[in-house]
């Protein structure tokens, strides 16, 4: 009897104190399906990276992880680039489209000039002890950005 009355009380409206918790951030929900799909492809990435690099790797340096070794360090970065810009609200980007079309013109107009030969084309800009960078594949996403910009509903 107890019971019942206990339940018939946590049911009663409390008018008058609704609290809003303002302290605790919503957490957006992680789309499952999506994060299972990226880590699957990466592992299988890194297994064709293996299994095509193994001997020849092998044959060079005497350790056949040599390769792939440096393919999960990237996965690794990437992973975690993925993870911190995930959390950053995609508005925020907004006012750069400008910027970022711009720039991919300024360095598609900079490869003949500063650009590093390889295999006959100048395709890449060399950064020195980094690496070499490829312009185009930035590009192309920094393109589309642009007219994505363009093109949104209001």
């Amino acid at each position: 009897m107890a019971v019942k009355e206990a339940s018939k009380v946590n049911r009663l409206p409390n008018k008058g104190t609704k609290k809003k918790n303002t302290a605790v951030k919503s957490v957006k929900p992680v789309d499952f399906t999506l994060c299972v799909t990226v880590l699957l492809l990466l592992a299988l990435g890194i297994i064709m990276v293996l299994s095509a690099s193994s001997p020849a790797a092998l044959a060079e340096s005497g350790n056949s992880y040599k390769y792939v070794s440096k393919q999960a360090l990237a996965a690794a970065i990437g992973l975690v680039l993925m993870f911190v810009i995930s959390k950053i609200d995609y508005h925020t980007y907004k006012p750069l489209y400008k910027m970022a079309y711009i720039g991919s013109f300024v360095l598609l107009a900079l490869v003949p000039i500063i650009g590093t030969d390889a295999n006959g084309a100048k395709r890449w800009i060399d950064l020195g002890p980094l690496r070499n960078i490829s312009t185009f594949r930035g590009c192309k996403n920094r393109i589309n950005y642009f007219f994505c910009s363009i093109f949104r509903r209001p």
